[in-house]
């Protein structure tokens, strides 16, 4: 599709400039034999005509030649050139499609798992009838299925919104440091404490003017990317302060950490680190959604991450 799509692209390029070179052409040739024409007596020592004429319809068929040579080198190079540059012009898009493509085949598979499990359910509980207990237990299954598909279509429908340009940040001033506090308390563990789930180090006074439910949003994410990929034992740090003008927020584990090879995709939507089934759950899009999230109200996402020593994920908002 992409090399169809290229080699026509490339074929109107050359067209084009087929025409613009043909009359160019044209122009130079008439204008060429008119000034060649025997009437301005270029060779005035020959008083016979018929050696002026022959003179004349030579250098207009020799001119006529290199013309065409000419004409055939430049259109060989422009064809070239326009293959290239129709190949720069659609990359983009091929990926584009090709990003499409994936996010499409990775969104069926996350919505195939709940789906899967409403269906089989369902089916066995029609298969036992009267069993009250069993019913029960069924439906508490679906229950929980069916919150995952929604959990899910709602970040799908959030993360298609916010790339569309649909959802408006409303900015307002707030406290940085308050809002990480707030969203800490709820980490089941608690705060405070060597032992604890999270430790906090917290710069008072740190105003940012940004969407506030955007950014708790995105704190919560990195918070609970860090609790089901941290090591047990090891609390998480979250570090708030000022540096350059900007608030800087940062999350740290101590799990496993990011390959090189797969940091650059960290925040590609549906990408995940681990894909066995030890891995945590999750659908791969918290990530993505706090990255667009941060970008939205002036901000940046960034991580840096180390095999075996952990990852520390680093929001920056202007203040």
């Amino acid at each position: 599709m992409f090399e169809r799509a290229r080699r026509r692209l490339a074929l109107r390029y050359l067209a084009l400039f087929v025409l613009v070179i043909a009359a160019f052409s044209l122009v130079f040739f008439a204008t060429v034999a008119v000034v060649l024409q025997p009437a301005f007596d270029l060779v005035p020592e020959v008083t016979n005509e018929r050696p002026e004429v022959h003179a004349y319809h030579q250098a207009i068929k020799r001119i006529a030649l290199a013309i065409a040579i000419a004409d055939g080198v430049v259109i060989v190079g422009v064809g070239a050139a326009a293959y290239y540059l129709a190949g720069r012009t659609l990359r983009p898009i091929q990926e584009a499609h090709e990003r499409q493509r994936r996010f499409v085949a990775d969104a069926s598979h996350e919505m195939r798992t709940p789906l899967a499990a409403i269906r089989s359910t369902a089916e066995s509980a029609l298969a036992r009838p009267g069993d009250a207990e069993g019913d029960e237990a069924a439906l508490r299954t679906i229950v929980a299925s069916s919150e995952r598909l929604t959990g899910l279509t709602n970040d799908l429908l959030l993360l298609a919104r916010s790339e569309r340009g649909v959802l408006e940040p409303r900015p307002e001033r707030f406290d940085l440091s308050v809002l990480v506090a707030e969203v800490a308390e709820a980490v089941p563990g608690g705060v405070a404490g060597g032992s604890s789930a999270v430790a906090l180090t917290l710069q008072p006074d740190l105003e940012v003017r940004a969407d506030e439910d955007e950014i708790r949003r995105i704190v919560s994410n990195l918070l609970d990317n860090a609790v089901r990929y941290g090591v047990g034992g090891l609390p998480i740090q979250l570090r708030t302060q000022g540096v350059d003008g900007q608030a800087v927020l940062e999350v740290q584990d101590h799990g496993p950490g990011i390959a090189p090879a797969d940091v650059d995709r960290i925040f590609e939507p549906f990408f995940r680190v681990r894909q066995d089934a030890g891995a945590p759950a999750g659908s791969g899009l918290g990530l993505a959604i706090a990255a667009d999230l941060a970008a939205r109200n002036g901000g940046r996402l960034t991580v840096d991450s180390r095999l075996g020593e952990g990852s520390t994920f680093r929001l920056e908002l202007p203040r």
